[in-house]
């Protein structure tokens, strides 16, 4: 009975062993999940904040592909262009020229000329060997072909030909002058060979910037021109667009208004802002043989008298004038500079003006500015004219001729 006693007593024990065990184990497993179900939480509270803070580091990849700088965008396109108003080469300008030499004429200015990538000028006697020649009295000027060197020398890449004098010799020297010009690498507008040609348009290239120019005439009294502007305006208006559509920016050239008259007309004022509305960019004006004011319109640029700039007039007002620096930069717009000069008659030819004379011009032609409503800034010896910003035509359009080099003649 002893032996069934231990005997029992062990079977009880060894079945008190395996249930602590059993209980041991359901601990171990109970201890096993809650760290587990702990892990499982802390990764799931780790991802919200994630989400919550927004992406992590970059990969690899993402961070080399952000080390790639960022392209240079392109510099902006820029044209800088000179503008002066008449050019007589004839009369005592000729003599001046047989005395001197053509670049006793030009010498003084010609090197600011000659920086710009376009040179302007209104070119107001024919350059020919033919034709009626009445110089002194009658004003019907024919200038020896010769005196071509002085606008050479000067850098004039284009010459507005629209003008009552251009003609004054006939079709035959005018044929002649086209000549001329074209030989010494010179353009011109406002005339052709045929008359029905006379008022197309010169288109040039500048920094891939398409450059257009027309030239014409309006004056109330019978002038012979291949290129003159109609009562109503309807064909000017409809050549501006067409020319327009064909170059990004276009530059209208006139010979118009009344001679030595500080302030543009009613009509130069209408036609000015017709050419603006009909796509025109900015307006250059001559023939008053004196300066007139500026002004913006449709943030357009009108310059309705830039005066004498080679003449043999009387002194005084008629014999000042101006150099007229154009500076074109995209996406900021236009600034112009113009620079006073007078004609001495002891040879002619334009110089800077310089102390009283050159306080005057300037203070004159801010004054006309001012009148019609343009701020004109005086500083350095030059007035100022800042406008704003206008995006010229950024159509695709045929490619013109590049500008002729400006080379020694």
């Amino acid at each position: 009975m002893a032996e069934n006693h231990l005997t029992v007593a062990g079977v009880l024990g060894y079945h008190t062993e395996v249930a602590s065990s059993r209980n041991e184990s359901r601990e171990l497993m109970d201890k096993l999940c809650r760290i587990c179900l702990l892990v499982v939480i802390i990764g799931l509270v780790g991802a919200l904040a994630g989400c919550r803070a927004g992406p992590q580091a970059p990969s690899i990849a993402a961070a080399r592909l952000a080390s790639v700088p960022e392209p240079v965008p392109p510099p902006p396109k820029k044209l800088h262009m000179v503008a002066v108003g008449d050019i007589m080469l004839d009369r005592s300008v000729g003599q001046k020229i047989n005395a001197n030499g053509c670049a006793g004429i030009i010498e003084q200015v010609a090197e600011q000329l000659r920086q710009a990538d376009i040179t302007f000028g209104n070119l107001e006697c024919p350059l020919s060997t033919v034709g009626p020649h009445q110089p002194s009295g009658a004003c019907v000027f024919r200038a020896d072909p010769k005196t071509v060197k002085v606008l050479v020398l000067g850098g004039f890449d284009i010459l507005s030909l629209a003008n009552n004098h251009t003609l004054n010799s006939g079709a035959a020297a005018l044929l002649q002058t086209l000549d001329h010009l074209t030989q010494a690498g010179i353009a011109y507008v406002g005339a052709a060979r045929q008359r029905e040609h006379g008022s197309e348009p010169t288109f040039f290239a500048v920094q891939d910037i398409r450059v257009g120019f027309m030239a014409y005439t309006d004056l109330s009294f019978t002038h012979g021109s291949y290129s003159k502007v109609d009562r109503e305006l309807s064909r000017l208006r409809a050549q501006i667009t067409e020319a327009e559509n064909n170059c990004n920016i276009l530059i209208v050239s006139y010979h118009w208004g009344q001679e030595y008259r500080r302030r543009p007309t009613a009509r130069q004022m209408e036609v000015a802002h017709a050419s603006i509305e009909a796509g025109a960019d900015l307006v250059l004006g001559h023939h008053p043989h004196v300066l007139e004011g500026v002004e913006i319109y449709q943030k357009k640029l009108i310059m309705y008298s830039m005066g004498n700039f080679i003449f043999d007039q009387r002194s005084g007002e008629r014999m000042e004038s101006g150099i007229f620096d154009l500076y074109y930069t995209q996406g900021r717009g236009w600034r112009v500079e113009m620079t006073p000069v007078w004609i001495p008659r002891s040879r002619l030819g334009p110089e800077y003006a310089a102390g009283e004379r050159r306080t005057r011009i300037l203070e004159r032609f801010q004054q006309m500015s001012a009148d019609l409503g343009t701020a004109v800034q005086i500083a350095n010896g030059r007035a100022y004219v800042d406008y704003p910003t206008h995006q010229p035509n950024s159509k695709q359009v045929a490619e013109p001729s590049p500008v002729p080099t400006k080379v020694a003649y």
